[in-house]
């Protein structure tokens, strides 16, 4: 029964992929069929119920909107989580809304259906970056599968569960089809894996510029607007355009603002701003910071709350935390 249903979904190119499109020539997509044990009002239900209700998306909070529907169709969009909240959430805003742009995203899903005493249902799904984007760290991907995902994959689904099988997947270049990156929490797990290559000049600089120039306030753990604005919108709207950084920076948020207006927050303030001051520029040297900002490591290093969000923040973004970390003596942590 599989094996007729699965050549019968690749047989189907009349109801097969469809693709929003983008505005952006350099992009990120995504494209895969999928099979689900259910029938396709089913899983058009549990799509719709998704996108409708109260569900949380679990790729770092994303909100999804129905644009139109068919019988047999669904075209949607998703704006990437709340970019107003954090250290540079406000920056980000100012600059989308002076160019703009926002961080969303385009899909269309078709349907083939297979009715029968045991119905299944082909999806076949697009998913495409609306700005120039070219590494997406799985987000086109995610887009697509945590629409119809089913418990037994982590996901929490609303109307409908059922199991479902990936028959095909083709992306971009550079685009992620990571599954772990699909069900993710800003908050708790870093959003990137990322290498220093892959985020590029475009976040160094704009990191090296509000490092550099805007000091950390001790209790909110963020620049002033004022400066990041005087001193570093042209980095932040280079930053705005490309995909990594953005995200890049709203992990590494989801890292420092627990630690925002705790006991700890100063400790960490402290240390970033030796660094801004002693060891400008990035990524920072380590025998800098081990030569001029030990004290404040130390610090920071017996504030166990205080080293946890360096480490976590030095994986969203490689580099930037890596010389302050190298400079705490690693037995005074408690």
């Amino acid at each position: 029964m599989l094996a007729r249903v699965l050549a019968s979904v690749a047989l189907v190119p009349a109801l097969g992929m469809k693709c929003p499109g983008s505005k952006s020539f350099l992009h990120a997509w995504a494209k895969l069929e999928a099979l689900a044990d259910t029938s396709c009002q089913d899983v058009m239900e549990e799509i719709k119920a998704r996108v409708n209700g109260d569900w949380h998306d679990p790729h770092n909070g994303g909100t999804y909107s129905l644009v139109s529907e068919s019988s047999m169709e669904l075209d949607l969009e998703r704006v990437t989580g709340n970019p107003a909240e954090g250290i540079l959430g406000p920056f980000l805003k100012h600059l989308a809304g002076e160019f703009g742009i926002a961080a969303t995203d385009k899909m269309i899903f078709t349907f083939s259906d297979f009715p029968g005493s045991h119905p299944s249902c082909g999806i076949h799904a697009c998913s495409e970056s609306q700005v120039f984007s070219l590494k997406d760290f799985s987000t086109n991907y995610c887009n697509l599968r945590n629409l119809y995902c089913g418990s037994e994959e982590g996901c929490k689904p609303v109307k409908h569960d059922f199991n479902n099988s990936e028959v095909s997947l083709d992306k971009a270049r550079f685009a992620g089809k990571d599954k772990s990156a699909c069900i993710v929490t800003g908050k708790e797990t870093p959003m990137l894996r990322a290498q220093v290559d892959l985020l590029g000049d475009t976040v160094d600089d704009t990191l090296s510029c509000i490092s550099s120039n805007c000091p950390l306030d001790a209790v909110t753990l963020s620049p002033s607007p004022s400066c990041v604005l005087g001193n570093c919108t042209s980095n932040l709207a280079k930053c705005l355009f490309s995909s990594s950084c953005r995200q890049g920076v709203m992990c590494e948020l989801g890292c420092t603002e627990p630690l925002a207006k705790t006991e700890d927050a100063v400790h960490f303030a402290s240390l970033m701003e030796c660094m801004r001051v002693h060891c400008p520029g990035f990524p920072p040297s380590k025998s800098c910071a081990a030569l001029h900002c030990a004290v404040e490591a130390g610090s920071c290093a017996v504030h166990s709350k205080c080293r946890e969000t360096l480490e976590c923040a030095d994986k969203c973004v490689p580099g930037k935390y890596t010389a302050a970390l190298s400079a705490m003596p690693r037995e005074a942590v408690i």
